[in-house]
């Protein structure tokens, strides 16, 4: 369980490190990834076994859809407030797609539709980076509390999961987790234009979580663990081809 959790704070923190280097864009690439569904949906196979953690991954992929809602009430709201309202408003969506999808139980074909549908909505409707953003710097403070909060959020999810059966555990793994604490910090720290960029590489990134979702969902079952294999090298595929189609926005 400490491994487990180990790896959420892990995941923001590489995000965030890559802010520092590469820029805002960078951190939603890192961000998107399933760097925190992607070892818990893997624990879930051994535990639970193939059929388990099978569903639960097609739900995570359906589930992207609801992210996207997330990432779009946030992004529109922090133009005018603070990040407080934009988070709640963010929560809100993603929770109300995401008990719409609870009621569904798709197919893995028809959750990556959604997933994508999704992500096309969210690349059109995000508001775009306005002039150059300059590379943030984040204090070992703000950092700090970052990994903590990523902590909390993945305790409550790991403990909770398993409880509830598959399709529970899908949506909960695909939590805005990271879209729920760099987001903020970025608002408040760096202005809307940095947000632009980080919730646009966001979606590039949640390319990469779709394709190791469907991957996973559809043949964990057939092929057994060697699937996360190749859903890994999907994930960092479609994240490079999203980033070069999106290379004029990049920074």
């Amino acid at each position: 369980m400490l491994l487990k959790l180990a790896l959420v704070p892990a995941a923001v923190w590489a995000a965030s490190i890559a802010a520092r280097r590469w820029g805002h864009a960078a951190s939603g690439y890192l961000g998107g990834l399933p760097l925190i569904g992607g070892p818990i949906t893997f624990y879930l196979a051994i535990d639970h076994g193939a059929a388990f953690a099978a569903q639960s991954a097609t739900f995570t992929l359906a589930a992207i859809l609801g992210q996207c809602a997330h990432l779009l009430a946030f992004a529109h709201v922090a133009r005018r407030g603070r990040w407080p309202a934009a988070l709640a408003c963010g929560w809100t969506a993603y929770a109300l797609v995401s008990l719409a999808l609870g009621a569904l139980a798709p197919s893995a074909p028809v959750a990556l539709g959604l997933a994508l549908a999704g992500l096309a909505a969210a690349w059109l409707g995000l508001p775009r980076p306005q002039g150059p953003a300059p590379l943030p710097a984040i204090p070992a403070v703000e950092l700090r509390l970052r990994l903590g909060a990523a902590l909390l959020l993945a305790a409550v999810i790991l403990w909770s999961a398993p409880i509830f059966g598959p399709a529970v555990s899908g949506i909960l793994l695909s939590v805005p987790i990271t879209g729920s604490i760099i987001p903020p910090f970025t608002l408040a720290l760096y202005g809307p234009g940095a947000l632009a960029r980080l919730m646009r590489g966001f979606v590039a990134g949640l390319t990469g979580f779709a394709a190791f979702f469907f991957i996973v969902g559809s043949g964990l079952e057939r092929w057994g663990l060697a699937t996360f294999l190749v859903a890994i090298a999907a994930a960092f595929a479609a994240v490079f081809a999203a980033r070069r189609l999106a290379s004029p926005e990049r920074g």
